[in-house]
């Protein structure tokens, strides 16, 4: 009897616990869906001591639905495809992807992955001595270039999968930017991460780069050319422009800064009436460019009354 008392005291409370544990059900089996396509990580776990485990795919595509309200509202973040490799044996060994290896939110419904299958490479891991390669990103300052490059230390001992590394012998630093650079700099750079390479002793180095300038060689036609020092009521007319081969930083060899810089021309100081004359052709001297060659070393000018120019 106080059984009975007690259920018909509490029958309002647990037809409305009842009531609304079957409105969430049918919320859920009747409630829209959604789709959603997914990139999951592949984690590798249980890698016994001495081996290590590799596959070249880190990311599979997980195509699921659910209740629209579940896939609005649970974080996907911690989804991932979990391998125990303790079983595997040492070797390339095909992974075929089931619903057991998928750490997926309750009322997800996995639909289709992509691939299927993966390759699992146990290996054992080894300890060898690479050559470091230094990698960069951007260019100098205009005008200049790399010079040297020292990397301190030259090598260091890796400890990685044995097969993905017997082969290879340098490993590359990662880039270090030498972006509108002239002045020498030292820079304390990391490793590059390979497949299979699990650790780094040490883990960075020391990479100095020198630069110098950018120094070239080219060819500039058709250069007018001043007559100076002309006696007063004479006017000149230069009847050859020149040709003129030089080297310099690359930046700088530009016609207008040949021009104002090497300035060519010729000294008309010892001349007194008018006429043809065939003058030797003079440049100034310059710290920024060196004279490989002038083409015609000397140049034709026709000298006139001022008069008779003016008309």
């Amino acid at each position: 009897m106080m059984f009975k008392n007690l259920l018909l005291n509490n029958l309002p409370l647990k037809l409305m616990s009842v009531f609304i544990a079957v409105i969430l059900w049918l919320s859920l089996v009747t409630g829209e869906f959604q789709e959603i396509s997914l990139y999951v990580p592949v984690k590798l776990t249980n890698i016994p001591d001495g081996y290590v485990a590799v596959t070249d795919e880190h990311l599979i595509n997980i195509h699921a639905k659910g209740p629209k309200s579940l896939v609005n509202e649970e974080k996907f973040g911690d989804v991932s495809i979990d391998f125990d490799v303790s079983g595997m044996k040492p070797g390339y060994n095909n992974a075929i992807i089931s619903l057991k290896n998928i750490k997926m939110p309750p009322g997800i419904q996995v639909m289709d992955i992509q691939p299927a299958a993966i390759e699992i490479i146990v290996d054992s891991l080894i300890l060898k001595q690479m050559k470091v390669a230094p990698t960069f990103i951007g260019e100098p300052a205009s005008g200049y270039k790399v010079g040297s490059v020292n990397v301190f230390p030259e090598s260091v001992q890796v400890k990685a999968a044995k097969s993905k590394i017997e082969s290879q012998n340098t490993v590359e630093t990662l880039p270090v930017n030498l972006s509108d650079k002239r002045d020498p700099i030292t820079y304390s750079i990391g490793m590059k991460s390979y497949e299979g390479i699990q650790e780094y002793n040490p883990q960075q180095v020391e990479v100095f780069v020198v630069f110098k300038e950018d120094i070239q060689e080219k060819e500039f036609k058709d250069i007018p050319v001043r007559a100076v020092m002309l006696p007063h009521g004479l006017k000149a007319k230069i009847l050859d422009t020149v040709t003129l081969k030089v080297s310099g930083r690359i930046d700088l060899l530009q016609e207008d800064v040949i021009k104002s810089e090497l300035y060519p021309t010729v000294d008309m100081s010892g001349v007194k009436t008018k006429g043809k004359y065939l003058r030797k052709l003079n440049l100034n001297d310059s710290k920024m460019f060196k004279v490989l060659s002038v083409e015609p070393a000397k140049v034709r000018v026709e000298v006139v009354n001022e008069e008779v120019l003016r008309d």
